[in-house]
């Protein structure tokens, strides 16, 4: 009777190295015919007796159905999900990239997919049709995101919203990526906290009464390589700015100009250099949202960057001086003494009253939106 050859014999070793050659040879010169998609779906309705209206539920239509089996139309990223775990169709044969992994679930629906596309968060849909992209939608979204889905970006967000207001957290994370992609396209130098001081306050709130002064901000700002990025808000977000660390070790600050007036674009934006000096170092890793709900209002954070803004442009005691005024040639006159806007005396003085109907002429009413965007934007 034929026994195995002992285990480190020279004829054990010998087979081991015949087999070796063999496995070898065969995946070098013996190549299966590849699959494509459809002929992997077919393969699958066979062995399932499926008919094509039986896909309708994986690929979405009859139409479709029949583009994808006949090849005209590939399979989308929700299609594969589909197919392969409701008919077990093997990713390989789907999607026919060996060491492909279906990526964690995105519902497009959870977020603002069609304002996303026309704002142009999507690289990929170049040229693409909203109709194409809306197809697309959850690979738009991964390639967006980039893995950040479910990540918690921490932020100091200005919001004002009403009591019982419902923020949509998604639109609002996708803002914040979308504002740190900007943000990284802008070219800063080394991040200098120290030139965050009195001196570099005074200077920037020196700029407000320019008619290009929000631009110069942003250029100072810049310099000191702190980044001001301007981008809408989504509805539901209740958002007026944000101040942000971004991943690469530079404070961000984004404005919604939400409201476009001069009084909203310099609190706004000096209440976030207030976080970005006085608070973003300490946050760590926890989310602040400020408010105009009174909860958040009593944050002593959100108490202390609002006194930063409005001590920047008006000390408290030179407050004083002001709150009794009510004549438009007044505050000119005060805002000329102080080398600030009058949209900043005219704006806290609406603030304070509570009457919003006060010194419309005065706040700069569409004055911030043209500086940093087209008609078309």
């Amino acid at each position: 009777m034929q026994t195995d050859p002992a285990p480190g014999s020279g004829e054990d070793l010998e087979i081991e190295l015949l087999a070796f050659l063999i496995e070898d040879y065969e995946k070098r010169a013996i190549r299966l015919p590849s699959v494509s998609p459809a002929e992997a779906i077919r393969f699958r309705m066979e062995q399932a007796d499926l008919k094509q209206k039986d896909l309708v539920p994986f690929i979405g239509s009859k139409s479709r159905v029949s583009e994808v089996l006949s090849g005209k139309r590939e399979l989308t990223l929700s299609m594969v999900r589909k197919l392969h775990e409701g008919l077990d169709i093997p990713l390989k044969s789907l999607v026919q990239e060996p060491d492909f992994e279906l990526p964690q679930k995105i519902d497009p629906s959870d977020y603002p997919v069609k304002e996303m596309y026309v704002r142009g968060y999507f690289a990929a849909a170049f040229g693409a049709s909203w109709t194409e992209v809306k197809d697309r939608a959850e690979e738009m979204l991964q390639q967006f995101l980039g893995g950040r889905e479910g990540e918690t970006i921490p932020a100091f967000n200005r919001q004002t919203t009403r009591k019982n207001s419902k923020i949509n957290e998604n639109a609002l994370h996708a803002w914040r990526c979308r504002v740190l992609d900007l943000a990284a396209e802008q070219e800063l130098p080394p991040f200098d906290a120290e030139a965050l001081n009195d001196a570099f306050v005074a200077k920037l709130a020196a700029l407000s009464p320019f008619k290009k002064g929000p631009l110069l901000a942003m250029e100072r700002l810049n310099d000191v390589g702190v980044a001001l990025v301007m981008e809408r808000h989504f509805q539901g977000t209740h958002l007026d700015g944000a101040a942000m660390s971004h991943p690469d070790g530079f404070p961000v600050i984004a404005l919604t100009l939400r409201h476009d007036r001069l009084d909203n674009f310099w609190f706004t934006l000096f209440h976030e250099l207030g976080h970005v000096m006085k608070h973003l170092k300490e946050s760590g890793t926890k989310e602040f949202i400020d408010s105009d709900i009174d909860s958040v209002a009593e944050n002593e954070q959100e108490r202390e960057a609002d006194k930063f803004a409005l001590d920047a442009f008006i000390p408290e005691k030179e407050w004083d001086n002001l709150d009794g005024l009510y004549l438009a040639t007044q505050i000119r006159s005060a805002a000329l003494r102080l080398s600030i806007s009058p949209a900043i005396i005219a704006g806290r003085l609406r603030r304070e009253a509570g009457d919003y109907r006060k010194h419309r002429k005065l706040i700069g009413q569409g004055e911030v939106k043209k500086l940093f965007w087209s008609e078309e934007e």
